[in-house]
């Protein structure tokens, strides 16, 4: 084979420019800091590249929605703790108003203060997040979920759907809750009506223990059929054996006169006995009466001052909800007055601490479930940052650079580069007129 300058330079120039390829590649590794800079370096490790890159990416996508739940989520925990807060001091001074020592002047000041943290509650209650949504809202979350009528009462304007936010692959979950639940559909005070029907007695009833109350409303209350709500109670005077008892005289029956009032208190004869029965006429109470001596029955208190021979009804009122705000708004109101008897400001006193109780009951189940959720999204944000982490782990372990390594190919193919252009550079100079 005859060796002509031709193939010199062109054997010359091969060798240089692959050493310039081996050079440049890598470089281009210590650039990117991976082994796999094309997927021709490494197929199988590059498609397992590709896999994990793709896995990370979905888990970011999904870290996003977590930190806007959590967000939402957070405003809402920390309005609904404010309103805990601010029943809690609306029951104390409540309960400080009910004080007898309390001039007209001291009420006045307590219902001015009541009045404000009233309307405190309600900006908490159309509280918005950071977008500017309101957080009670339900779905429908560009308008406040409450607003006074015309009769200054608070209203729900939202609705009962919830927003939820994809967390994961297959778990999306609630970021708001309705409104409607935690503050306008609270139970009110479950009270009775009593009317005197026969006898010469004055008669008054009330609610004498709320809860005894409640729970004999829970275990008997019919909405269906009125007439399981309907009892009645009647005295009956100890009448010897073979003695007729006195007939009860209608006459006298809505007799308030001072003069009727007096007679009636007057009485102080034998005492009788009385019974509660139901609509079937079954007796689900009895014992012995005696005049001006209450008659407690599940809560309710019956007294009764005349002589024995009184019947009167009873009936279990349809129990009702509303918003607690409009329940404090209404004993204000009956406490401004100068008018209101202390019967009207016992029982205004009662509405509104038990609404204020059952109000905070739906607020704590309300908190309670946020903070579940909240640690679900914290949970759910710490496996996404492991499994990142495990995932870039695997992907420096596919493709990672060892990069002393490279720094010593690099200099390694410099000094080849090198070593072939003085190759090059000398072999460029032969010919045979340089041996004549």
């Amino acid at each position: 084979m005859r060796v002509t300058n031709n193939l010199i330079y062109g054997q010359s120039s091969r060798a240089i420019g692959q050493a310039n390829e081996k050079i440049l590649s890598a470089q281009e590794k210590i650039s990117a800091q991976t082994d796999i800079v094309r997927p021709s370096d490494n197929p199988v490790g590059a498609s397992q590249i590709l896999m994990y890159e793709g896995n990370n990416n979905r888990l970011k996508i999904f870290d996003e929605s977590i930190k806007m739940a959590t967000s939402h989520l957070e405003y809402q925990e920390v309005a609904l703790d404010s309103l805990n807060d601010s029943m809690d001091d609306a029951h104390s001074l409540l309960i400080q108003a009910q004080n007898d020592a309390n001039t007209q002047a001291d009420i006045d000041a307590i219902v001015q203060e009541v009045a404000l943290i009233t309307e405190s509650m309600a900006e908490l209650m159309n509280s918005k997040s950071a977008d500017g949504n309101y957080i009670f809202a339900g779905t429908d979350t560009q308008g406040p979920p409450f607003i006074l009528d015309g009769q200054g009462r608070y209203q729900w304007a939202g609705n009962e759907g919830q927003k939820y936010a994809q967390i994961s692959e297959n778990m999306k979950i609630p970021v708001t809750d309705s409104g409607k639940k935690l503050f306008q559909d609270i139970w009110t005070s479950r009270t009775f009506s009593a009317q005197l029907l026969a006898g010469d007695v004055s008669f008054s009833a009330k609610v004498e223990n709320q809860g005894d109350f409640d729970k004999f409303m829970e275990d008997n209350y019919d909405p269906e059929n009125p007439l399981s709500n309907v009892f009645t109670i009647t005295t009956t005077p100890i009448v010897p054996a073979g003695n007729t008892p006195p007939v009860v005289a209608g006459a006298n029956l809505g007799a308030d006169s001072k003069e009727d009032l007096d007679r009636q208190r007057a009485f102080d004869g034998t005492p009788g006995t009385y019974s509660i029965t139901n609509n079937l006429g079954e007796v689900v109470s009895s014992g012995l009466y005696t005049a001006g001596k209450p008659i407690t029955f599940s809560g309710m208190s019956f007294l009764m001052r005349g002589a024995p021979g009184a019947t009167a009804g009873i009936s279990l009122d349809k129990p009702r909800r509303d918003n607690v705000l409009n329940e404090i708004n209404d004993t204000l109101a009956v406490l401004s007055d100068n008018n209101s008897t202390k019967g009207q400001r016992e029982a205004a006193f009662s509405d509104a601490t038990t609404s204020i109780k059952n109000a905070q009951r739906m607020v704590s189940e309300g908190r309670s479930s946020v903070g579940s959720r909240l640690n679900i999204l914290r949970d759910k944000e710490n496996f996404s940052s492991a499994n990142q982490l495990s995932n870039a782990v695997t992907q420096d372990r596919v493709g990672g650079l060892d990069i002393a390594a490279a720094a010593t190919e690099l200099s390694m193919k410099e000094s080849a580069l090198s070593a072939s252009q003085k190759v090059f550079t000398r072999m460029s100079n032969l010919s045979l007129f340089n041996k004549m």
